[in-house]
């Protein structure tokens, strides 16, 4: 009988585990560039909830998520940090965004660890961001 009452609440239990998405803030350098500052910089804004840096060869993509209250400002918020990011980085194609399909592409692309591709990769996600707008 008690197995009965709890089995419900198990079910949600294990349904909010699986929706869970959070990856946090991760980075991956491949050059000798100081990838930190970029980190630290993200990690630093309030309004960033996760985000994703993949630093290869002379590109620099930065896939983010902003907090549920900042949604509306987005894109003002990706443009901000992309001219930071320049400044950081000027000798690099910089591409930041805020859509979930960058941050989760990127992602992606990070977890395979397939370096030899990543260049390609890259410009393809770089040319997504340009769709977007």
């Amino acid at each position: 009988m008690a197995i009965r009452k709890l089995l419900p609440l198990v079910f949600v239990l294990v349904m909010l585990a699986g929706c869970s998405t959070s990856i946090g803030f991760k980075t991956v350098n491949t050059t000798d560039v100081d990838g930190q500052k970029a980190e630290k910089l993200l990690k630093e804004d309030q309004r960033i909830k996760n985000a994703v840096v993949l630093i290869h060869d002379d590109r620099l993509i930065a896939g983010l998520r902003v907090n549920t209250f900042e949604r509306f400002k987005k894109r003002k918020i990706a443009k901000e940090l992309s001219k930071e990011l320049e400044k950081m980085y000027p000798e690099m194609k910089v591409t930041v965004s805020a859509d979930s399909k960058i941050l989760l592409e990127t992602n992606k692309l990070i977890e395979k660890e397939d370096e030899q591709n990543y260049s390609k990769k890259m410009k393809k996600i770089s040319s997504l961001v340009k769709e977007e707008t």
